[in-house]
């Protein structure tokens, strides 16, 4: 009897420590997807302010944080979504406003502000992105941020994230630029973990996001596309605390989001063999592989409720038609014309045109 009441008792409790288990989980994935906003406040004779309320409001969900600056004037916001921010500071009988702050994933963007008499604040301080400092001295980490301008505006073979990756120092392209040929620093692929938004999308063996489980062969990758990427961060070497798992790449992308405005794209990119020359085997076949590829698609995103709710939607589509078939072993478009099951010297150096080499002749 006792048994049993304790046992109804313990399992009354298991929704609410599943639930507990899943939030502290998603909170500790949530720290490497923000960046954090740090400075200090001055007056105009360039005295600290102690006591000053900074408010940091992203400018496109209008979403605030709000900090007050310690006995040496300095601040510090964390945990901050990567986006543009509207910075204002007061105090009693003083006042700034400081617009387009860009705040970057895993990176400290590190702010001063000259507050100036509450009657003269009319006048407000731009900072655009493409200004911030390109050294970052709050922390030790080697790596690079890839900001929106460069994900849309980049040219990218196929239009794969993974290749922007090899901004970041110590990377290395070990093959044709897919998720599995980034290397950081010398280390194996398997290394590199891939987080989207803060949640790991990295198989357990094979570093592909979309893998089973890393040990099933399948020709199926689960790939963000450009046009639902907001920003990434890569950190190749000294990361943070808060990345662990592998010790290869950190890559941390941030996926768009909807805003107080209306924002669209529509996008097709396409290659097709009538306007490529002919490589080394086209012309060894005598015509050129076919290739027909499309890439199109387009995004979405507003407001569902303004400073409340938002929406975002994006489509990519990709159709390709090549050379390449499921007898591609035995396709007479790949194999040299001539070229039968008789495999002998004579008969490859005659259809190849490769002249005979005495060995008596051959240079020491």
């Amino acid at each position: 009897m006792l048994y049993q009441i304790l046992r109804a008792g313990f399992l009354k409790y298991i929704p609410l420590v599943l639930s507990v288990l899943l939030f502290a989980q998603i909170a500790a994935f949530g720290q490497s997807d923000t960046g954090s906003l740090s400075g200090t406040v001055k007056d105009q004779n360039g005295a600290i302010v102690p006591g000053a309320t900074v408010t940091a409001k992203n400018q496109r969900t209008g979403d605030e944080r709000t900090a007050t600056t310690n006995i040496d004037g300095t601040f510090s916001i964390p945990a901050l979504k990567a986006s543009a921010y509207s910075v204002t500071a007061t105090s009693t009988g003083l006042g700034a406003t400081v617009r387009d702050v860009e705040v970057n994933v895993g990176r400290e963007t590190n702010l001063n502000i000259g507050m100036k008499l509450a009657d003269l604040t009319a006048a407000t301080v731009n900072i655009v992105s493409s200004e911030e400092a390109t050294v970052t001295t709050g922390s030790a980490a080697m790596g690079a941020n890839v900001n929106p301008r460069e994900v849309a505006g980049l040219p990218i073979n196929g239009r794969q994230l993974s290749q922007l990756y090899l901004q970041a120092p110590g990377s290395v392209n070990s093959g044709s630029g897919t998720y599995g040929d980034i290397r950081f620093s010398g280390r194996a692929v398997e290394q590199n973990e891939i987080r989207y938004d803060g949640i790991e999308a990295t198989a357990i063996i094979d570093t592909s996001p979309g893998n089973l489980n890393g040990e099933i062969p399948t020709p199926f990758r689960l790939q963000s596309s450009l046009e639902n990427v907001q920003e990434f961060r890569v950190d190749s070497n000294n990361y943070p605390a808060e990345f662990g798992t592998g010790t290869g790449g950190q890559i941390s992308v941030v996926t768009k989001s909807g805003g107080n405005k209306f924002h669209g794209s529509a996008f097709e990119y396409l290659r097709n063999d009538k306007l490529d020359a002919a490589n080394f085997f086209d012309n060894i076949i005598g015509q050129k592989s076919k290739l027909r590829m499309n890439q199109f698609g387009g995004s979405i995103g507003g407001p569902i409720k303004a400073d409340k709710a938002f929406f975002f939607f994006s489509y990519q589509g990709t159709r390709e038609q090549n050379g390449a078939s499921d007898n591609s072993l035995t396709s007479s478009v790949l194999i040299a014309k001539g070229l039968t099951d008789d495999r002998s010297d004579q008969t490859l150096r005659r259809t190849f045109n490769v002249p005979a080499i005495n060995p008596i002749d051959w240079p020491s």
